[in-house]
């Protein structure tokens, strides 16, 4: 094990520049995986009045997807993004391939539930003006930022509503999955609100768990990277 957290930190150091090593336990997996702490940012599943739970259809799963399906629960179980539920709400789940040749992703249906939500009309910024905002730069550093909308909690008391049904069981998410029509809308939000300040500046921009530094010489760019960073 001694030997793996050693190869692991050995591969982060030859990936980030030198400047950055201080600051190597952020590329981590291990603290990515964190489950988030309860913010005002957590998401929220407003309903319509009229809105009647939904007991959708179970999908028949090949043996390969199974298996997927078992590693999916195992994983998310243990991180603490899922858990059993007793609610009158199932959205499907079932899996897409991937762009990977025999990759799968996990997915849940939730067409049923998103035709009921109450929209958030919080913007996405457009491309046109975060391309703007890049002339004069020569230096760029690209942030993605890992497990994406797991690093957002669901409101507490509205996970149910976005439970999902399998051959193993009922469980709903504690955090935000892809699928909820308004999960772009509160991750954005979350985004410019944690990284407002470097925005502001002019020296950053940020598209969903995208994020982007820009400076127009290295000094500036590693003075503004390391300031993002602590």
């Amino acid at each position: 094990m001694a030997h793996q957290q050693q190869t692991v930190k050995k591969d982060i150091e030859e990936l980030i520049p030198s400047y950055l090593i201080g600051y190597r336990d952020r590329f981590e997996k291990g603290k990515a995986e964190q489950f988030p702490p309860a913010r005002t940012y957590d998401h929220a599943i407003d309903l319509k009045p009229d809105f009647v739970p939904r007991n959708c259809k179970l999908y028949p799963l090949s043996p390969i997807e199974q298996e997927e399906q078992d590693k999916f629960l195992e994983e998310n179980l243990r991180k603490g993004y899922i858990c059993k539920s007793k609610s009158p709400m199932a959205s499907s789940f079932f899996f897409v391939a991937k762009k990977e040749k025999g990759a799968l992703r996990p997915t849940q249906d939730y067409r049923e539930l998103n035709k009921g939500m109450i929209k958030n009309a919080y913007p996405l910024p457009l491309i046109s003006e975060l391309l703007d905002k890049l002339k004069g730069a020569t230096i760029f550093t690209k942030l993605d930022l890992r497990n994406g909308y797991n690093n957002v909690r669901i409101k507490d008391g509205d996970q149910w509503k976005a439970a999902f049904k399998m051959n193993r069981g009922l469980f709903e998410p504690t955090v935000m999955f892809f699928g909820l029509s308004n999960s772009p809308a509160t991750f954005q939000a979350f985004m410019n609100d944690i990284l407002s300040d470097f925005i502001d500046k002019g020296w950053c921009v940020v598209y969903m768990d995208d994020i982007l530094i820009f400076s127009e010489n290295q000094n500036d760019h590693k003075e503004c990277t390391e300031r993002l960073m602590r």
